[in-house]
């Protein structure tokens, strides 16, 4: 196994070479395909110099070169095994980032300078002396317990920086997300109010019946009806809405408002539904892949139906046939339809409950 343990320490000693190669030779690219195949390369060498420090480890330890690290072998496993990952990850990390840091404190620029060279060679240094009885007996203890005990502190530390340096990084990531999302609401918002603004009421109210819905913010919601009632004919304009296929957008508007005069819709309101209900069918019938169906399709049209239908139903309408005929369009038949859609069973209970 002694000499087993020497092949592997010298191979795992020309990997390493190629490492310093690689780190201390020209400096790699810092754009482009070169800087991943730079990266790639670090942590591919740094993978078999683990691999091999690994096998290495396994044979000193299966000849009790590590006995003396504690008493009980699990405890000698896990300190070992703690020691070796640290120090290699920590050695990969800095080879890793070596030209990324050019401009950070000097501590990390001379750690990532100095412990891909040191490190490694600590560790080899000292598995030729605990691989090779005859060298470990003939030298004192400190020979290498210190240097593996310098590379198992350099590890921790090394992983310990680095997980700060992510948690940081995460932390300013997220920031920056959360205020692109903040900015990207605010426009929104802004863009929703300029189109509430520039709406000519007597002739286009239909596109900001979407902006009066109870899902939108109060000051969108609450200007874009002010805006729709500018127009002296705005419930004129919704029933003629409800009887052409302009229909679910007027139930936007009526799913969340009041209207002065109910009456006025007690025909239109059917006729809209079955509008609705034929512009269902009509999509399900043009849908040509199965990708075009999904479990919330058509979820926002029947709820703004039963919504506004929720809202009249103390106005004496008879609106039980046309939302049953929307149920029944939901069952519209296409060999691209697989799934069931998500809302069926609250429809139908629903129905059952205004039966």
């Amino acid at each position: 196994m002694t000499i087993l343990g020497n092949v592997l320490i010298a191979i795992t000693t020309i990997i390493y070479l190629i490492i310093l190669s690689l780190l201390f030779g020209k400096t790699p690219p810092r754009s482009g395909d070169a800087i991943m195949g730079y990266s790639w390369s670090v942590i591919i060498l740094n993978l078999l110099f683990l691999a091999g420090t690994i096998l290495i480890a396994c044979i000193i330890g299966w000849k009790g070169g590590f006995s003396w690290v504690a008493n009980s072998s699990g405890k000698r496993f896990l300190i070992v095994t703690i020691g070796l990952l640290c120090s290699v990850i920590t050695v990969a990390l800095a080879g890793l980032f070596k030209f990324e840091i050019q401009n950070g404190p000097q501590i990390l620029k001379f750690g990532t300078s100095v412990v891909p060279a040191i490190i490694p060679l600590l560790l080899l240094g000292s598995a030729v002396i605990l691989n090779n009885e005859t060298i470990r007996l003939s030298m004192p203890e400190a020979y290498y317990r210190w240097p593996l005990a310098i590379t198992m502190i350099t590890g921790i530390i090394g992983i310990t920086i680095s997980i700060g340096f992510w948690m940081k990084e995460y932390n300013r990531n997220q920031q920056a997300i959360a205020a692109s999302d903040v900015q990207q609401y605010d426009e929104n918002q802004q863009r929703m109010l300029r189109e509430i603004d520039s709406c000519d009421v007597t002739k286009n109210s239909v596109f900001i019946y979407v902006f009066c819905d109870a899902n939108q913010t109060a000051a969108v919601k609450e200007k874009a009806v002010a805006k729709v009632k500018t127009n002296p004919d705005w419930q004129g304009e919704l029933v003629r809405r409800l009887e052409n296929d302009w229909a679910p957008e007027a139930f936007n508007f009526l799913a969340s408002n009041e209207v002065d005069n109910p009456a006025l819709f007690k025909e239109a309101i059917p006729k809209g539904i079955f509008i609705q209900a034929r512009l269902i069918r009509e999509t399900i019938r043009k849908s040509s892949h199965q990708s075009h169906f999904y479990p919330g399709l058509f979820s926002w049209e029947v709820e703004r139906v039963l919504r506004t239908a929720d809202r009249f139903k103390d106005q004496g309408f008879n609106l039980m046939p046309a939302i049953k005929e929307l149920r029944a369009a939901l069952d519209e038949p296409s060999e691209y339809k697989k799934i069931e859609f998500a809302y069926i069973s609250f429809f139908d209970k629903w129905i059952k409950d205004h039966s």
